[in-house]
């Protein structure tokens, strides 16, 4: 498939989210109908239609009306794909339905590198990039992470490395898959609707490991699958995959690469490097590191650059950044841990004591192996904020009778100084909710924003 198969045809992109827009350039380039359809008029960048003044808007609730008219549809990853087969059922002549990420796999000359799981999806493909980036490549950070692949679609080679980040709302309807596919711990996640602006979600366990297995379900033996050989999930889809498989895994010796809880990894039972004197820190993120490296090993990386690499990574914003240090309390923003074994993950990575700030909106998830990581760690006291605090305050009088409860009234600022009196100097106080922020929050960016702006008023 090319851009001249869309050649004054009529397109319709369901949903005003960034994969979509980024289409649009090129869609308005080979004089395609274009039109962009979006229930909340809000969502459309206020100089869209100064920029593109032939694409035709259609908003509100009859957005998805009348589908039979376009020969192409795009879906939005936030756009659930039963609302849009439901407005297909009495279309007569269907439309060929796709995506921004399936159109960009089936299009591109460069090499992909497709990352996804339930968390660290974001954190390995940044150390990816940053390793093959020292190594010398030409390589593009893409997908949930970076930059719409499309915009920058134009400036790639054949030499490109392309490091995406995929949801499973991304995957579930993809007919490609990624040279190099990489697969991290798959848990409990989108199983029930967040909210009435962001409704997508799967409805059982299995179809969400259904999703997140289309990301090899088209590969072959050319290509390769580097999965979490400790996680039953990423094991079940790499025991149905074609490609050549790297296992990855946080117990002795057991597979090709192997990390320890001290960061220090293992290639084929000898020692090849240690992650802490790389300032990374936690044991998740020991795995996401170690993922990375056995990606970048089918790419010939050697060890200088993978060190370098890892070396240059910064944590991204809101995965256990640093706020700093007030009244003698170290602050750290772990906001984008909007389920329990984020926060599970997170306690790992400190020894001091820890005030923990948790609580959100419902995932559909249970809270006892978080209450049991929070009894057996340095957490002293938990504040709890949030539509699901009931339901953490009840896993964590049963499974952690010993810590101290609080609740953290209806705002991060109270949460935030009860956290503060709870504390002691030399205490770390941490966000890690464990849960979505839709209930008290536009998203988890804006949740940590608002934690980082009260450490530093």
């Amino acid at each position: 498939m090319g851009w001249e198969d869309f050649r004054y045809k009529q397109v319709g992109l369901l949903g005003a989210g960034l994969e979509n827009l980024s289409l649009v350039p090129h869609l308005v380039k080979v004089k395609a109908t274009v039109f962009l359809c979006e229930q909340n008029p809000d969502a459309l960048p206020k100089d869209f239609s100064y920029h593109f003044p032939d694409v035709k808007i259609v908003t509100g609730d009859k957005h998805l009306e009348d589908l039979g008219r376009y020969d192409y549809v795009f879906r939005s990853p936030g756009l659930p794909i039963e609302r849009v087969e439901a407005s297909l059922r009495k279309v007569k002549d269907r439309p060929v339905i796709t995506s921004a990420t399936d159109l960009f796999l089936a299009m591109t000359k460069s090499v992909v590198v497709g990352v996804t799981g339930t968390k660290g999806k974001g954190t390995t493909s940044t150390m990816i990039g940053e390793i093959l980036q020292a190594a010398g490549k030409s390589v593009v950070v893409a997908g949930n992470i970076g930059k719409p692949i499309f915009s920058v679609f134009d400036e790639l080679t054949q030499s490109s490395i392309v490091v995406l980040e995929l949801s499973s709302f991304q995957l579930e309807d993809l007919k490609n898959s990624p040279h190099v596919a990489v697969v991290l711990p798959i848990t409990e996640d989108h199983l029930k609707p967040l909210s009435v602006a962001s409704p997508n979600y799967h409805q059982t366990m299995n179809d969400y490991v259904a999703a997140k297995a289309h990301i090899t379900l088209h590969q072959s033996q050319d290509d390769w699958l580097v999965f979490a050989a400790d996680n039953a999930e990423s094991t079940a889809i790499a025991s149905v995959s074609k490609a050549k498989k790297i296992a990855v895994s946080q117990a002795a010796y057991q597979t090709h690469w192997n990390v320890d809880p001290q960061g220090v990894v293992y290639r084929n039972g000898e020692k090849f490097t240690a992650l802490a004197k790389l300032n990374l820190r936690g044991q998740h993120v020991f795995l996401n590191a170690t993922m990375a490296i056995a990606v970048c090993e089918t790419f010939g990386v050697k060890i200088s650059a993978i060190e370098k690499g890892l070396r240059h990574f910064k944590p991204l914003p809101h995965r256990l950044e640093d706020v700093g240090v007030a009244q003698g309390r170290r602050y750290v923003d772990d906001s984008y841990a909007t389920a329990p074994e984020a926060t599970i993950a997170a306690l790992t990575a400190f020894t001091e004591p820890v005030v923990l700030i948790a609580g959100g909106s419902t995932k559909g998830a249970s809270f006892d192996e978080f209450a049991k990581a929070v009894a057996s760690s340095a957490v002293k006291g938990v504040v709890l904020i949030g539509q699901e605090a009931p339901k953490i305050a009840a896993a964590l009088k049963i499974h952690a009778a010993q810590t101290k409860i609080l609740d953290g009234g209806k705002s991060l600022d109270e949460a935030v100084e009860k956290a503060r009196q709870l504390s002691s100097e030399g205490d770390v106080i941490l966000l890690s909710p464990g849960c979505a922020s839709k209930d008290m929050f536009k998203n988890a960016a804006e949740r940590g924003d608002i934690f980082k702006s009260l450490v530093r008023s």
